[in-house]
């Protein structure tokens, strides 16, 4: 009997080592249809070459700011959404360790000891029985699933493609912070070099404000020319102070970005001086597959639900296990670990569902259609990205047209200015001109540093777009 049990075990061994297979259908990614160029690459960008990259973990350097450096240090270390993320991923890794488990026979140990009483007329029970017995038992047991058709290695491949597809969300995480925070620096900085052009103007017109006084309080000029200047002053300081206001709630952006309470952060006003642009060089657009997180991950996802495919299908199939079960049992304490009170069985098992009202086969149509979904998900990913890459080249590409014609009109409203107030000290015109091209100074050098501030915004845009520094 114990030769023939062996016997058995070892052939169910034999044959699942031999006869397993898999139903999960063959898988390749989704094929997207990839343009060949980006329709809205400038003539003036320089195609980007694979020994130029810059390493995508740290593409904030290229902006060449030790301030904004050490911030993103500390963000991809202290913020609270990538920790979240790195959560999600080691839950994901663990999710992997719990389905490799399945490999490997299940061991577990036994023991107990109990007084039992039965019943006098039990069935079957024997004259010389006593009715108050003791059952002592210790031993061990054992399980073990052949993986005839598939269902342990599918799961362990699905389990696995999710924990890529985590760890590849964990990277857009920090893409997207890194972005966020690096775009609120600059637009923070490019407020504070609008408060200090505004700065500027306030204190040329106080001066004013003060000679214009002085003028009219001598007869030279009238009222009018103090009270047009002085309105620049309020209308200014208005405005000063919005700013400020926009620049507090950057700054406390940032703090929360990187893990610090907004009321224990500050950082010193520096404007844009420090700030380089980054020259502008493209991958072509099937690179895209290859850099962007969010489409590594939605590809993965495909994976994981090809190889649930595979699961669901198996389930039409036995479930053959092999187990054994072995100690020592006896009615007494004492003595118990002796050969006479050993017991065992082994030997294999199989489990086949039979009729389950049509639960099997929804199983397989829902694992499809989620296949299905994420296939869809994934190419519309693909598309997504290569539309919000376009959409950032033509902003730059007309953006940048544009600055060079701003950059103009400041040279010739500063020129403006200056010529306005030499007339006017010659008596020749009117304060309403000088404060007319005041105006018109004001406006064109706040619309430079705007148009700065966003040229460089749109780079960070453009390198969270592409996945990374090109």
């Amino acid at each position: 009997m114990k030769r023939n049990s062996l016997i058995i075990f070892y052939l169910a061994v034999i044959m699942g080592s031999l006869t397993a297979c898999s139903f999960t259908p063959e898988y390749t990614p989704p094929d997207v249809a990839m343009p060949a160029n980006f329709k809205e690459i400038s003539k003036d960008w320089e195609p980007a070459k694979p020994a130029d990259q810059l390493s995508r973990g740290e593409w904030w350097k290229v902006f060449n700011d030790p301030t904004l450096n050490d911030l993103v240090e500390k963000a991809i270390t202290n913020n609270f959404q990538i920790q979240a993320a790195v959560a999600r991923y080691d839950i994901s890794r663990a999710f992997v360790a719990a389905n490799n488990a399945g490999l490997y026979p299940q061991v577990g140990a036994i023991a107990g000891s109990s007084e039992n009483r039965q019943s006098v007329g039990r069935p079957l029970r024997g004259s010389n029985q006593p009715n108050i017995y003791d059952n002592n038992q210790f031993g061990g047991a054992a399980t073990y699933e052949l993986d005839l058709w598939g269902r342990v290695r599918s799961s362990i491949n699905s389990a696995s493609a999710l924990s890529q597809a985590s760890e590849a969300e964990l990277e857009s995480i920090r893409l997207v912070v890194t972005a966020d925070l690096v775009s609120s620096y600059i637009a923070m900085r490019g407020v504070e070099s609008q408060i200090e052009i505004l700065d500027s103007d306030l204190d040329l017109y106080q001066k004013q404000a003060s000679l214009m006084q002085m003028r009219f309080e001598q007869g030279i000029n009238s009222g009018a020319d103090f009270y047009r200047v002085q309105s620049l002053v309020d209308t200014g300081k208005a405005r000063k102070a919005e700013l400020k206001t926009r620049r507090a709630q950057l700054e406390h952006v940032l703090a929360l970005l990187t893990g610090v309470a907004a009321s224990n952060f500050s950082l010193a006003s520096e404007g844009l001086t420090k700030l380089s642009m980054p020259p502008m060089a493209l991958q072509i657009p099937s690179t895209l597959l290859e850099r962007r997180p969010d489409i590594a991950a939605a590809e993965r996802r495909v994976a994981a639900t090809n190889e649930d495919i595979g699961v669901a299908k198996s389930a039409f199939f036995p479930v053959i296990s092999l187990a054994a079960l072995g100690g020592y049992q006896t009615a007494n304490q004492a003595n118990i670990l002796t050969a006479p009170n050993a017991f065992w069985t082994i030997g294999p098992t199989a489990f086949l569902t039979i009729f389950d009202g049509g639960r099997r086969a929804a199983l397989v149509d829902q694992a499809v259609a989620k296949n299905a979904e994420n296939t869809a998900i994934y190419k519309n990913t693909v598309l997504a990205a290569i539309k919000e890459v376009e959409d950032i080249l033509v902003d730059i590409k007309d953006r940048q047209a544009t600055y060079e014609n701003v950059e103009d009109n400041a040279k010739l409203a500063t020129k403006t200015y200056l010529i306005s107030t030499f007339r006017y000290e010659q008596g020749i015109a009117s304060y309403l001109d000088i404060v007319d091209a005041a105006i018109d100074q004001s406006r064109a050098k706040t619309a430079q540093i705007d148009y700065q501030t966003q040229l460089l915004i749109d780079r960070v845009l453009l390198i969270k777009a592409l996945g990374g520094y090109w």
